[in-house]
This record gives C-alpha cells, structure tokens and sequence, in this order.
C-alpha cells in the first residue's frame, strides 16, 4: 500500500468511525489479496479495498476477493476518493 492509499484509508475510517462504524483492518489473515478493511455497523458487513486514483490496480487475488464477497451478498468495493466512500456508508 502506497504513502496515497494510506492516507486516504485513515481518512475513510475517521469518518466511519465519526458514523458508528467499527473499522477492522485485514491483514495478516493468511489469504492473499483479501481487502484492507471491513466495516461493521447495523448488521451491515463493507468490504473495501483503497486504490490510488487513476494509477491503482487490483491484483488477480483482490480482483477475486472483491468479486467472491459481491457473490456471496456482501458489499465489496475499490474506493479511490474520500466522497466515493462517504458515498458508499451514507
């Protein structure tokens, strides 16, 4: 995760948590591409994976992880920009 997408995940979790959500970072789970973080609120589960805009590429393994979780009826996105997850939780 680059200098970009670390700053823009910090700032989307402020703004969850400022929202009632619970953050959880994902790492180290042993699967490989799994997304940086989930959000729990309401019995609500948001997977989101943070990309750099325009430049930021999913790997095969997050572009999996991504689609497997959709399929399964979670919501799993790539969010570029703060609005598009301020979007995404409203």
């Amino acid at each position: 995760m680059n200098q970009h997408e670390k700053e823009l995940e910090t700032a989307c979790t402020r703004y969850a948590r400022e929202k009632g959500y619970l953050a959880v970072k994902l790492e180290n789970t042993g699967h490989t591409g799994i997304p940086d973080r989930l959000y729990l609120k309401d019995g609500k589960a948001i997977f989101v994976e943070f990309k750099t805009p325009g430049t930021g590429r999913l790997s095969l393994f997050q572009s999996h992880w991504l689609r497997w979780l959709e399929r399964e009826q979670f919501t799993a996105r790539t969010i570029r920009t703060e609005e598009e997850f301020k979007e995404l939780i409203k």
